[in-house]
């Protein structure tokens, strides 16, 4: 199988599990809100939940994220045996400074949470001191998990790894209706760990069958080790950069209108619903590895250019029907009790600006971790970096004019002028990745994506017309409008671009095969 049709095929299926996934957690949110609503019990979970993530979840990512290059490194130079004796060394290592890493934690807890929550008092800080107490040693497993979880991908298998969050949400779900009136919210605590060590457990059959064999070995002085911690280091950096950019737009918001920071959170939501670019970044990133672990700079150039146009191609459309249709969506998602046409209006507007960095956001999140796949982690940092500045810049200057949409608009920028940098930065690494072909591509992808657009938006009018002005009905015309607009999407692209329309006879023709018995 060509690395194209693996790529499509390992995204298709990643893009499936992460979206059953998302709808699993928007459940398990869903089910604790209506178990416990907003009392003072969920601030001190939700506040637990984040004391250990805060201290260790960036950290997890970014160590889990470094092991792909240095994994493949190890099997195209070392061989398995000597590629799992690394990753043995390093989980026994991790766990052993994470266990310690705890365990302070655990001592530590009240302090951490006056710090972190200085305005609980009585019981809900004693709530939340025992939750912190409960929930910090998921942090162990968090970082078990991520760590198999690249092995595995660097290995080409992704199905596991996308669906160890579907069992984890149902665990909580589960304890919450049938347990939750017994054992309040710490009973949903305690499944939370229970759920976390579930993701280990998951994997770890997967990873024995392509022959990996636990064994205590220990050495802090290993230089695999040690290149992990360089390289994750940089990655950690970026991630607290971001953080740090998140903290200061609320501050910004919090001067505006009452409802802004909610209804850029719930924008945000929406936007953290794209399953597309992020699949593709995660089938990618190991392919990129392995192709540059062996030398091989064309393939890891193809590669690249085959994940930016098909990032053109689905985020550009999605981005057009997100800014054409943000009322109607977010009516049907959101719309009843206390959210009104007020926060309607609100999250629209959030919405619409933030939609306009989709693509910047999807392009970013491949461009990195091509960088990751040279074992360059500095460049993104870097970059990133510049664009948090900008983004800081352009909230004190926008947000007179735009109110809430400058906040919005001025991270969609930010992003925009990210992928532009890393872009320019990759092609002054490794040289011309085809700039003229990802340029034709980008020209096609909004062309067809305009054409969509408008007969999207006639064809939801139009169906609307028929229909009485309920929100079931709403949804149903929205759905018909996207279908419709999907359609005439890809004819033009397939029209206009013959590299896909040769994937689609390949893909029709196999299919055809399969079905004559061939």
């Amino acid at each position: 199988m060509s690395t194209v049709k693996k790529t499509a095929k390992a995204a298709g299926l990643v893009m499936v599990i992460t979206l059953i996934s998302k709808i699993t957690g928007f459940l398990r949110e869903v089910v604790i809100g209506s178990k416990f609503g907003t009392t003072k019990y969920v601030d001190a979970y939700n506040m637990a939940q984040n004391i250990p993530m805060v201290l260790f979840a960036a950290i997890a990512a970014s160590i889990g994220t470094t092991v792909i290059p240095l994994f493949s490194e190890y099997l195209a130079k070392k061989g398995k045996d000597k590629a799992f004796d690394f990753i043995n060394n390093l989980l026994n290592a991790l766990i052993l400074l994470t266990v310690i890493f705890a365990s302070v934690g655990i001592v530590m807890a009240p302090i951490l949470v006056k710090i972190m929550a200085p305005g609980f008092k009585g019981d809900v800080y004693h709530a939340t001191l025992k939750l912190t107490m409960i929930l910090m040693p998921v942090m162990v497993f968090v970082l078990v998990s991520n760590i198999i979880t690249g092995v595995l991908q660097s290995l080409d298998h992704f199905s596991v790894p996308a669906m160890i969050g579907i069992p984890y949400n149902i665990i909580i779900i589960g304890v919450a209706l049938l347990y939750g009136a017994k054992y309040g919210i710490y009973g949903v605590a305690v499944a939370t760990v229970a759920g976390s060590i579930i993701q280990v457990i998951m994997q770890l059959p997967v990873l024995y069958k392509f022959g990996f064999r636990y064994r205590f070995v220990l050495d802090l002085k290993d230089e695999g080790v040690k290149r992990v911690i360089i390289l994750a280091m940089p990655v950690l950096v970026g991630t607290s950069i971001q953080v740090i950019n998140t903290y200061v737009d609320r501050m910004i918001a919090s001067y505006l209108p009452s409802g802004s920071i909610a209804a850029l959170n719930y924008a945000n939501r929406l936007i953290g619903f794209d399953i597309f670019s992020m699949a593709i970044a995660i089938v990618i990133y190991p392919m990129l590895s392995k192709h540059f672990a062996a030398n091989n700079i064309d393939e890891f150039k193809k590669g690249i250019k085959m994940a930016v146009k098909a990032i053109l191609y689905i985020m550009i459309p999605v981005t057009v029907g997100a800014i054409i249709f943000r009322y109607p969506i977010i009516r049907i998602l959101f719309e009843r009790g206390a959210f009104n046409e007020r926060s309607t209006y609100l999250t629209s507007i959030a919405f619409m600006f933030l939609s306009l960095g989709m693509t910047a956001n999807g392009l970013r999140n491949v461009l990195s971790r091509g960088f990751y796949s040279l074992k360059d982690t500095k460049t993104p940092m870097v970059n990133g970096a510049i664009a948090v500045l900008v983004n800081i810049g352009l909230n004190l200057i926008i947000v007179r004019y735009l109110a809430l949409g400058g906040l919005a608009l001025s991270t969609s920028v930010a992003a925009t002028l990210t992928s532009l940098m890393l872009m320019y930065s990759l092609k002054r690494k490794i040289g011309t990745i085809g700039g003229y072909e990802i340029l034709a591509s980008f020209i096609k992808a909004i062309t067809g994506s305009i054409v969509m657009g408008g007969f999207a938006y006639l064809t939801f009018n139009l169906v609307m017309r028929h229909f009485p002005a309920t929100k079931i009905y709403e949804a149903v015309s929205l759905v018909t409008a996207i279908f419709a607009g999907s359609i005439v999407y890809i004819a033009i692209i397939m029209l206009s671009d013959n590299s896909i329309l040769g994937y689609v006879k390949k893909g029709a023709k196999m299919l055809k095969g399969k079905l004559a018995g061939d």
